[in-house]
């Protein structure tokens, strides 16, 4: 039972604290592999080990707010339907997201056809990831407030880490399929434009 418990307790860690977030097209589950020095996963800033004793994180705690694993600004983006680096895989390899490719429409010599396809493909996406970010957001509630509250016991926590990942593979899906959406729109030469513009090269 502690053994569970140990490894539970480390998978805790591993959700709250190995995700980039990056300002772009998709908090996201993505885990850098090189994060940047000043951030790092699940919206926690980079820590600066202290030396008085106070947690690195001590300057963002707020007990007022609900969520505390989640930055502010990823919340309010999750609740936009917006980025948080969710979308990653595909923005990093290749496949273009339709906000940035709507950005670029001048340069990319979208068509009027291309840019209103464009457009419906954000639109919709943009209707998903707030349902789906939602959810997400619900569940990592929850999380917290069995920790917060006291009620939550070894038993129970593996369920509810696993509804977090769920929901948030949800989201991550609801930025991901609008990326294929919109590659599927453009020609190889204007994803080859994309890629150069924003410096993939």
């Amino acid at each position: 039972m502690l053994a569970h418990v140990i490894r539970t307790a480390l998978f805790v860690g591993v959700l709250l604290g190995t995700s980039t977030i990056v300002e772009g097209e998709g908090v996201g589950p993505v885990a850098a592999r090189n994060p940047s020095p000043s951030t790092t996963g699940g919206g926690h800033a980079q820590a600066t080990p202290a030396t008085d004793g106070h947690s690195p994180y001590a300057d963002r705690f707020d007990p007022s707010v609900a969520i505390r694993s989640l930055t502010p600004e990823q919340v309010g983006q999750i609740e936009r339907g917006e980025g948080g680096g969710f979308a990653l895989p595909a923005e990093l390899n290749g496949v273009p997201g339709p906000r940035h490719v709507l950005d670029l429409a001048a340069e990319l010599d979208l068509s009027d056809e291309q840019e209103a396809h464009v457009q419906t493909v954000l639109d919709e996406m943009r209707v998903d990831a707030v349902v789906a970010g939602d959810h997400y957001l619900d569940a990592v509630l929850t999380l917290e407030d069995g920790f917060r509250d006291g009620t939550l016991a070894a038993d129970d926590l593996t369920a509810r880490i696993t509804e977090v990942h769920r929901r948030e593979g949800e989201l991550a899906a609801a930025h991901l399929a609008a990326h294929l959406e919109t590659a599927a729109l453009l020609t190889p030469a204007q994803v080859a434009e994309y890629g150069r513009l924003r410096g993939y090269e």
